[in-house]
C-alpha cells in the first residue's frame, strides 16, 4: 500500500522544524549577547546603588550591590553552559528563569523608594525602564521571556509610585499618573516585543530555507562530483581496455607494412591502417579530455602569425573538403600576430573545421577568416551546414553531445570535438562565441589579444631520423599480446629485442645485456609499474633511453607519468610515434 501524501501534515512538520530552528537561533543570540548585557546591567545596578546609599547611608545598598555582582559573575561564567545544555523545548524556560532572577534583584532597591526624593525616584525609574527596553534585543522579543525580566521590575515600580507618600510638593494624583504610565509603557513594550519577535521569526524562516537550499545544493554538487568521478573512472578503464588490443593490431599492421606485399595485400593493409587510425582518433579524443581534466596540458606561448596558421590549415583542409564535395575557402586574412601555443591553437582550428565537415551537406562550404578588431585578433570559422537550434546551443559543448545524431553515426565521432575546443580556449584565454540557427549554418568566433607583428614562419628542410637497425631494445609489458606484437615490429625494424613481463625480469635482463632503449608499459600487474621499472634500470644502466607506453587515461595516472619527465606514448602507438623514441633526429 502507498502512503497518502498529506499537505497539511507536511506544513505542520515544516512549521515545527522552523520553530525548533528559531529557538536554536534564540539560544545562540542570547548566549552571544549575554556577557555584554551583564556588563550593562552592572552599570545600571551601580547607579541605583549609588543613589540608594547616597540618600540612606544604608549598608543594605552595599550588600545588595555585592549580592547582585555575585549573581552577575555566576551568570557571566555559567549562562553559556546552562542554556546550551537545555533541551530545545525547555531553553526558553531556562532563559526566562535566569532573567527573572535579574529582574527580581533589580527590584530590591524599591524597598527604599519611600526614602528617596522625587528626583531620585525619577532617576531610578528611568534606569529600570531603560533596562527593560534594552532587554527586547536580548530576549529576541519572546513575550514570556521579556515579561520574566521586565515585569518583576516595572510592576513593583508602578506600585511603589502609587503607594509611597508624596514628597517635595508632589501630588498623589501625579504619582498615580506615573504609576499608570509605567504600566502602559509595559503594555506598549509588549507590543514592540511582539513585532521584534515577528521579525526574528521571519529571519529564522528565511535563514532556515537558505540553509536547506544550501544543504540540497551541496548534496547535488556532491552527487554531480561523484558522477563525474565515476564517469572519469569508467572512461579511463574503458579506454585502457580498448587501447590494449587496438595497440597490438596497430603494431602488427605496422609490421606488415614493412614487408614486401603484393598490390592486393598492400590495399588491405592500407584499409586496416585507415580503420585503426579512425579508432585511434576517437580514443585520442578521450585522452585529450583526460589530459585537460588532469591539468597536465601546459601551453607553450610564442608569437604567432594567426593568418599564417589559418593559411597553413586551409592548405591541408581544402583537399579533404573537396573529396567530400565541399568548398573550403579563405576570407579576409589580416596580418595579425598573437601570443599562443601553435599546436593547441591548430588543434582548436582542426576540431572546428572537422565539425564543419561532418555537419555540412555536399555542395556546402567552409570559410575561414582573420581580422584585426582594435587590440584583438578575431578568427572566424563559418559553414553552411545544418546549423544548431537555439535550445541546443547551450549543450553542444558538453561531452558526447551531438546535434542530429540519434542513430550514433560513428563517422561523426564521439561528440568530444567541441568540448575539447571549449577547454582549450579556456586554457589559451581565447573568447569563444557561437552564432547559429537551425538550417542556416554555424559560425564560430575566436577572439584573442593581438600582439606586435612577427615575421611569417619560414619553412625549413625537415630532419630525417636515422635507422633503428641494430638498436638493443627491451619491451616491458604484462600483456602477452602487446609484448609479442611490439617485439615483432621491432624485429622487423632490425632491432635486437628483449621481452620482460615485470620489473624483476627487466632487471635480470639489464644485468646481463647492454640496452639502448626501454619501452615499458605504465601499469603492470601485482602493484608493479613502469615507473619502478625505469627507476631500477637506470640504476643499472644510467644511459638507457626510455619511454612509458600506456593505455591508461585516468587524470591522476597522467599527472604521475608526466612528473617522471620521460616520453609518454599512448596506446595504440603508431610507427612514426615509435620512431621518435627509437632514433634521434639528424
Amino acid at each position: 500500500m502507498h502512503e497518502s501524501h498529506d499537505p497539511d501534515h507536511d506544513r505542520l512538520v515544516q512549521s515545527q522544524l522552523v520553530d525548533a530552528f528559531t529557538r536554536e537561533r534564540f539560544a545562540e543570540m542570547f548566549v552571544s549577547q549575554s556577557r555584554r548585557a551583564q556588563l550593562g546591567l552592572m552599570v545600571a545596578a551601580a547607579l541605583i546603588a549609588f543613589i540608594w546609599y547616597d540618600r540612606t547611608q544604608s549598608v543594605a545598598a552595599l550588600g545588595w550591590f555585592i549580592t547582585l555582582a555575585g549573581v552577575t559573575a555566576w551568570r557571566y561564567h555559567f549562562t553559556d553552559r546552562l542554556v546550551r545544555r537545555a533541551s530545545p523545548e525547555r531553553v526558553s524556560l531556562r532563559i526566562a528563569a535566569l532573567l527573572a532572577l535579574n529582574g527580581c534583584m533589580l527590584a530590591v532597591p524599591l524597598l527604599a523608594f519611600d526614602r528617596l526624593t522625587v528626583l531620585e525616584r525619577s532617576a531610578v525609574s528611568i534606569i529600570l525602564l531603560g533596562a527593560a527596553t534594552a532587554s527586547i534585543a536580548t530576549t529576541s522579543g519572546y513575550r514570556s521571556v521579556f515579561l520574566a525580566f521586565a515585569a518583576p521590575m516595572l510592576v513593583p515600580l508602578a506600585l511603589a509610585w502609587a503607594w509611597v507618600s508624596p514628597k517635595d510638593g508632589a501630588s498623589p494624583v501625579g504619582q498615580y499618573g506615573i504609576a499608570l504610565l509605567i504600566l502602559v509603557f509595559l503594555v506598549f513594550m509588549l507590543s514592540v516585543a511582539r513585532q521584534a519577535h515577528r521579525i526574528v521569526e521571519e529571519s529564522s524562516r528565511f535563514r532556515y530555507g537558505e540553509q536547506q537550499l544550501n544543504r540540497e545544493l551541496s548534496l547535488a554538487l556532491e552527487a554531480a562530483s561523484d558522477a563525474n568521478r565515476a564517469k572519469t573512472q569508467f572512461l579511463a578503464a574503458a579506454s585502457h581496455d580498448l587501447r590494449q588490443p587496438i595497440h597490438s593490431i596497430n603494431v602488427l599492421i605496422a609490421a606488415l607494412s614493412l614487408r614486401a606485399l603484393d598490390a592486393k595485400s598492400s590495399e588491405i593493409v592500407a584499409l586496416l591502417e585507415t580503420v585503426t587510425g579512425t579508432l585511434s582518433q576517437q580514443l585520442d579524443s578521450l585522452l585529450d579530455i583526460s589530459k585537460l581534466d588532469a591539468g597536465i596540458v601546459t601551453p607553450l606561448s610564442t608569437p604567432l602569425r594567426l593568418d599564417e596558421i589559418v593559411r597553413s590549415h586551409h592548405a591541408s583542409l581544402a583537399p579533404v573538403a573537396s573529396g567530400r564535395g565541399l568548398d573550403a575557402t579563405l576570407g579576409r586574412l589580416d596580418q595579425v600576430s598573437v601570443m599562443s601555443d601553435a599546436a593547441l591553437l591548430t588543434r582548436v582550428l582542426s576540431n572546428l573545421t572537422d565539425n564543419a565537415l561532418k555537419y555540412s551537406p555536399r555542395s556546402g562550404s567552409i570559410r575561414m577568416s582573420v581580422q584585426r578588431d582594435g587590440d584583438d585578433a578575431v578568427l572566424t570559422v563559418a559553414d553552411t551546414g545544418i546549423g544548431i537550434a537555439l535550445h541546443e546551443q547551450e549543450h553542444v559543448f558538453r561531452e558526447f553531445y551531438q546535434v542530429g545524431n540519434v542513430e550514433r553515426d560513428r563517422s561523426r565521432g564521439l561528440g568530444l570535438g567541441l568540448s575539447i575546443v571549449q577547454r582549450l580556449c579556456r586554457l589559451l584565454e581565447v573568447d569563444l562565441r557561437l552564432r547559429s540557427a537551425s538550417g542556416q549554418g554555424t559560425t564560430i568566433i575566436l577572439r584573442m589579444r593581438a600582439v606586435h607583428p612577427v615575421a611569417a614562419p619560414t619553412t625549413t628542410q625537415g630532419r630525417k631520423p636515422t635507422s633503428p637497425r641494430g638498436l638493443k631494445v627491451m619491451v616491458v609489458d604484462d600483456e602477452l599480446m602487446s609484448r609479442d606484437s611490439m617485439g615483432l615490429l621491432l624485429r622487423e625494424l632490425g632491432c635486437e629485442v628483449h621481452l620482460a613481463a615485470d620489473t624483476e625480469a627487466a632487471v635480470s635482463i639489464a644485468r646481463s645485456h647492454t640496452l639502448d632503449v626501454v619501452l615499458s608499459d605504465y601499469r603492470l600487474r601485482d602493484g608493479d609499474s613502469g615507473l619502478q621499472t625505469l627507476h631500477a634500470l637506470h640504476g643499472i644502466q644510467p644511459a638507457i633511453r626510455a619511454a612509458l607506453v600506456t593505455g591508461d587515461t585516468a587524470p591522476d595516472r597522467l599527472r604521475d607519468a608526466q612528473a617522471v619527465g620521460v616520453p609518454l606514448l599512448h596506446k595504440p602507438v603508431t610507427l612514426p610515434q615509435l620512431m621518435t623514441v627509437l632514433v634521434p633526429l639528424e
